[in-house]
């Protein structure tokens, strides 16, 4: 049976699927400065990075409100919304990993990845596989951001983290299903704003510390809790 979007949506389902957007969008921007204030090389790919994670979430929230409201389908902005994340997390992951290191990496590794995610969508002639890139890519950033949480003895950064990167886990296979009821969307959605919440203050706190001491370092450097 033909899911029809129109009734799947109403707007103020819509409408609260900016907020995780809005808070996505400040915490990339904070890690950006976070990145270029490490290694300052990063800064550019990183908010280029934010950037596309946030125009991804935009191009979906638009998406709802246009099909909640007056029932128009514009499949581009709906179907933009992994391809972008993918593009997004990738370059927003490289950009902390260099942070963790010390100095820019190579970027081989993630483009390898992006690029199976690519061929593997035009393989299938859908976006899962990109889904499946960008939950990486935000499980490697929640990944570094818990690094960094360690390497400057902040156990609530290393938490919020951890919880944004459970967050990784759970939200994407809902995401990824073709129907579903009203409370379970509601349910979605508000995980996902409290996780990007967490997301934004873990960033803040870490721009924070990088304004008191450089969150770079050498890589052999052990970084424990105390």
């Amino acid at each position: 049976m033909a899911i029809d979007p129109c009734t799947e949506y109403n707007l103020l389902l819509a409408a609260e699927d900016f907020a995780p957007v809005i808070l996505a969008g400040v915490g990339c921007l904070l890690l950006a400065e976070v990145a270029g204030r490490a290694v300052p090389a990063t800064q550019t790919p990183a908010r280029l990075g934010g950037a596309l994670i946030v125009l991804g979430g935009l191009s979906k929230a638009v998406w709802k409100v246009l099909v909640a409201g007056p029932c128009v389908e514009a499949p581009v902005l709906e179907q933009a919304l992994f391809p972008l994340l993918a593009c997004g997390f990738m370059l927003l992951a490289w950009s902390l990993l260099s942070v963790v290191r010390g100095q820019a990496m190579p970027a081989w590794s993630f483009a390898v990845v992006l690029a199976l995610g690519i061929v593997g969508a035009l393989a299938v002639r859908a976006t899962p596989p990109l889904l499946i890139v960008a939950a990486l890519g935000a499980f490697a950033v929640a990944a570094y951001g818990i690094r960094l949480g360690q390497r400057v003895h902040d156990r609530l950064v290393v938490v919020l983290f951890s919880l944004y990167a459970l967050a990784t886990f759970v939200l994407p296979p809902l995401a990824a299903k073709p129907e579903q009821t009203l409370a379970a969307q509601w349910a979605e959605q508000l995980t996902n704003t409290l996780a990007q919440g967490a997301f934004a203050y873990a960033a803040w706190r870490l721009l924070a510390h990088s304004r008191t001491s450089s969150l770079a370092v050498p890589n052999h450097t052990v970084e424990v809790l105390p």
